[in-house]
């Protein structure tokens, strides 16, 4: 109560944590309680709510007069007045009132319609504080429209279908985000839904993992490189880094167990000022000539004609026993194109522990070739 009445002392706040859990409490009459509590709750809900918000004020009038302490609700009016943040973190469980506020400030709606809200925001991190929970990822989507914000980072991220995004308004014609960074992404498609209004997007890495609770996965909730390189051609000029990876759950669940191959990405020529790409062997090279997936219409090029000649690192994860030939065959061929990717500096190949010994010390070769170039080769193992 006293930051809200001091919003001089508020204005000073840079950096905030907000960590809650569910809230389950019954309501009680606000008459019963302190009669300063009230008359702030009263004054607070007023100056966030219109007349037209009765239905979602009475919710929050539930959860501030309650029996316990609601932590959201009385974070959620402690963050109206913070308005000189520049780095804010989440750890909750869920979330049934704060996206009220992001919601509002992304909108430009009352309390944040007289000014430029949060105009100091830069860094947004969401991180579940609880090992079996997540954060939806439409929970973080109104921050892509805040003015300044630049970074959005993740941990255990559960990526919202598209019948579940909220309303929200651009009020600004560039999206400021530039960097995305997801680890433990749950039921991740890529963070579509971020992808989408993004502008000047520059660097993307997403770990692609399986929730804890997790013993199947529809094929409507599974990772599609093609359909996310697709969601990245509005970036061609502007992304630098690009990190998909696969958790181990998720390749033991999901990809283990197709019946045909990973669809691949398309060919990252266009992508002119790409430095740093991490992508998966099934990713970068298509389905076999041998797959059952009949499905998929890819005219494998060479990587010489699929990768940009601005790459200065390229780690390929997830080597295939299968395919592995082909990839050295790929590899050196890329060699007789090194002019053209002048540039290139590092290339990391990592096969996975459990194929080491049949893979054995094929890649050697192609260490050999590249010692003659100032291409630095590296063979890590999973």
């Amino acid at each position: 109560m006293r930051l809200w009445r001091r919003p001089d002392l508020a204005s000073q706040v840079r950096r905030l944590y907000l960590c809650w859990s569910d809230c389950d409490q019954n309501h009680i009459d606000r008459h019963d309680k302190d009669n300063k509590a009230a008359s702030f709750i009263e004054e607070a809900l007023n100056e966030i709510f219109t007349p037209e918000e009765e239905e979602t004020r009475e919710v929050w009038e539930e959860h501030l007069n309650g029996e316990g302490l609601c932590a959201e609700a009385w974070l959620g009016l402690l963050l109206v007045r913070l308005t000189h943040l520049q780095e804010i973190e989440f750890g909750h469980e869920r979330s049934d009132l704060m996206s009220d506020i992001l919601i509002k400030a992304a909108n430009r709606q009352q309390p944040f319609h007289q000014g430029t809200p949060f105009p100091l925001l830069q860094d947004v991190r969401a991180c579940v504080a609880w090992g079996a929970s997540w954060i939806d990822s439409g929970f973080l989507l109104p921050f892509f429209y805040f003015p300044a914000v630049r970074r959005i980072y993740g941990t255990g991220i559960r990526e919202t279908k598209d019948d579940e995004n909220m309303c929200l308004a651009n009020h600004q014609p560039l999206c400021p985000v530039q960097e995305i960074t997801v680890e433990e992404g749950y039921w991740s498609r890529g963070m579509l839904d971020w992808l989408a209004v993004c502008t000047n997007l520059q660097h993307v890495s997403i770990t692609v993992d399986l929730q804890a609770d997790e013993y199947e996965l529809d094929e409507e909730d599974q990772f599609d490189a093609s359909q996310f390189w697709e969601a990245l051609l509005p970036f061609t000029g502007t992304l630098k880094t690009l990190c998909i990876q696969y958790e181990y759950g998720y390749k033991a669940l999901v990809v283990d167990e197709k019946s045909v191959e990973e669809s691949p990405f398309g060919s990252f020529k266009d992508f002119t000022v790409l430095e740093t790409l991490t992508v998966r062997h099934d990713h970068l090279m298509g389905p076999s000539d041998d797959s059952d997936d009949s499905s998929q219409d890819w005219d494998m090029k060479p990587l010489a004609e699929t990768l940009p000649h601005s790459l200065v690192s390229l780690r390929i994860t997830d080597i295939t026993v299968d395919r592995h030939l082909e990839l050295l065959s790929e590899l050196s061929k890329l060699l007789r194109h090194v002019h053209t990717f002048s540039k290139l500096e590092r290339l990391v190949l990592y096969i996975q522990s459990e194929d080491e010994e049949e893979i054995g010390d094929v890649f050697d070769v192609l260490r050999a070739e590249y010692q003659v170039t100032n291409v630095s080769l590296t063979i890590e193992t999973e």
